[in-house]
């Protein structure tokens, strides 16, 4: 009877284990190879901090997601400005989804690709009415280096541009 119940532990493991190998041999896939700007918001990949005069310290991460299919923007993570970012292909064209602290989802497009930098404006996103609500409208991330990028935020109010801070430039961590 002891050796009974020695075993179970035993075979419970191993018969976990490879369950484990199974599925994981499901889940395989080659690389996942996004369009050349997916590949280039693909080299933010780390933790980032930066300094603004009017937002004090901030820091934001991104990470890939979904099988390296998806670029995770975490900014200002377990504070009440949290506020996360996707960015992805739709068609082999970059686009972006930002859950902001306003509580609403603009979708973006990439509208302007160039050696150094990528240009994402507002694209039709349901529940968001432009003219009326405040939102993100815009976003230009400007390489700098490896090592450094520079985030200029477009907000919109009541259909026209409003404040939302000055360039702030981030250094990797």
């Amino acid at each position: 009877m002891m050796k009974k119940l020695l075993l179970l532990p035993i075979v419970t493991l191993v018969a976990c284990q490879s369950v484990q190998t199974k599925n994981t041999a499901h889940c395989e896939m080659p690389p996942y190879r996004g369009s050349a700007d997916f590949e280039r918001m693909k080299s933010l990949v780390g933790k980032w901090s930066a300094e603004s005069p009017e937002m004090g310290k901030m820091k934001t991460e991104f990470r890939l997601i979904a099988g390296d299919s998806v670029v995770e923007e975490r900014f200002a993570a377990g504070t009440p400005m949290e506020m996360l970012s996707t960015y992805y292909d739709v068609n082999g064209k970059l686009t972006m989804t930002h859950y902001c602290m306003l509580r609403n989802q603009p979708r973006m497009k990439l509208v302007k690709s160039t050696a150094n930098s990528l240009t994402f404006d507002l694209a039709p996103t349901p529940g968001l009415n432009p003219a009326k609500d405040k939102h993100m409208h815009g976003a230009t991330y400007t390489f700098i280096d490896a090592n450094h990028f520079k985030l200029e935020g477009v907000a919109w109010e009541n259909g026209k541009s409003c404040p939302c801070g000055p360039p702030v430039i981030f250094t990797r961590q």
